[in-house]
């Protein structure tokens, strides 16, 4: 989670034992859609790092931007040659 009023009260309740209806009462507010579809940065919930798992190295913006355009290329090629027309 972000670090926000949503990660400090989450924090708090964990610090009293995270009993359940305390964090059931916490989480079923529509925190998440509050925050990843409203754009709530106080209250709504806001997960990040989900893709870090799949990082298997760290590279710069440069390179980063080069393989995506490189990859774009080749699905459009593939596309182009298959034998579908779209």
């Amino acid at each position: 989670l972000i670090k926000n009023k949503f990660f400090s009260d989450l924090q708090e309740i964990y610090g009293k034992g995270g009993k359940a209806e305390l964090l059931r009462e916490a989480l079923g507010k529509g925190r998440a859609k509050k925050g990843m579809f409203e754009g709530d940065l106080i209250e709504g919930e806001l997960e990040i790092g989900q893709v870090s798992s799949m990082m298997n190295e760290v590279l710069p913006a440069k390179m980063i931007l080069k393989n995506i355009i490189e990859e774009f290329n080749q699905v459009k090629q593939s596309i182009k040659e298959s034998k579908f027309n779209f």
